[in-house]
């Protein structure tokens, strides 16, 4: 179960701190941003979501929604994970003409519900509740008129627990973990105010490397 646990961390890190629409628009504008993505490693693949809004082009705050499985079993079942994770994340130094790279802050909440059909037969409810802190460094560099690109590299610390509960009791255990991220976004200028992103990246921790690929579309509004 640690091991199922701590995968399931470095996933929610990797898919929802990589996702901050002010880091695809410029100081003073505001924009909503809409993306998905699919990760994988050797333990656990699985699809997101994520929706937030950017103040000035400075602030975030959103929500992501990932749905998972595992490749290990829990109980001779397959075991599938949903989380949920809001989110906030900060740029406090952005570039501009004489200031090379953007330095990011970051933090969302992991709310972890695990399902498989002995856990529902049995009514054992296995949930994790996590935090995560991070910081990211990327700069943009401008490969034509329409189009940039923006490499990035980052680190999150992810603390919590993970309770499984019965009608006899529960029980819980708590875990940590630091996750390094790189990326490389590919913007797309479709339009004046309109950016579609790509972005390929790693996360990684220990021996443990994920690969996942991210598509967003970012609306600026002025």
């Amino acid at each position: 179960m640690k091991k199922i646990i701590l995968s399931l961390l470095i996933f929610g890190a990797f898919s929802t701190v990589s996702f901050a629409q002010s880091s695809y628009l410029e100081k003073g504008q505001n924009g909503f941003g809409i993306g998905g993505g699919f990760s994988t490693n050797d333990d656990i693949s699985g699809f997101s979501g994520e929706v937030g809004y950017s103040f000035s082009g400075v602030l975030d705050f959103g929500l992501s929604v990932s749905r998972l499985g595992f490749d290990e079993q829990l109980l001779g079942e397959d075991l599938n994970a949903t989380v949920i994770s809001p989110f906030v994340s900060y740029i406090p130094i952005k570039q501009d003409e004489s200031i090379p790279v953007s330095f990011s802050l970051g933090g969302f909440y992991q709310k972890q519900l695990y399902t498989n059909d002995v856990l529902d037969d049995n009514n054992i409810d296995v949930t994790g509740d996590y935090f995560t802190i991070g910081a990211a460094l990327f700069t943009d560099v401008e490969a034509s008129d329409a189009m940039k690109v923006q490499p990035k590299v980052g680190v999150n610390y992810i603390t919590g627990e993970t309770k499984v509960e019965d009608s006899s009791g529960s029980v819980s255990e708590s875990d940590n973990s630091t996750v390094f991220n790189l990326g490389v976004s590919l913007i797309f200028e479709t339009s004046p105010s309109n950016s579609f992103v790509v972005t390929p990246k790693l996360g990684i921790q220990e021996d443990v490397t994920t690969f996942g690929l991210s598509l967003s579309f970012v609306l600026a509004q002025n």
